[in-house]
């Protein structure tokens, strides 16, 4: 998926991430070329449900697309 088509909830962005845990997924990146999980994108809204420090990362070593498993609405 697009890195810029997903949408970030506002309760994300006033967290921060540990910075230690943020650092080895940089790290793995760096090392393999991908991220260690897939991001959960809420499907049709494409919304970030889960793996906002994937995000964080993704975002810092400027990746143009991440991979997404999709949460289908109840």
């Amino acid at each position: 998926m697009n890195f810029d088509d997903i949408i970030v909830p506002e309760e994300f962005l006033k967290t921060r991430p540990n910075p230690e845990k943020t650092q080895k997924v940089i790290d793995f990146v760096k090392r393999t070329g991908r991220l260690d999980e897939p991001l959960t994108i809420e499907k049709g809204s494409k919304i970030l449900k889960d793996g906002y420090r994937r995000y964080v990362v993704a975002k810092t070593v400027k990746m143009d697309q991440v991979p997404v498993v999709y949460e289908y609405q109840k």
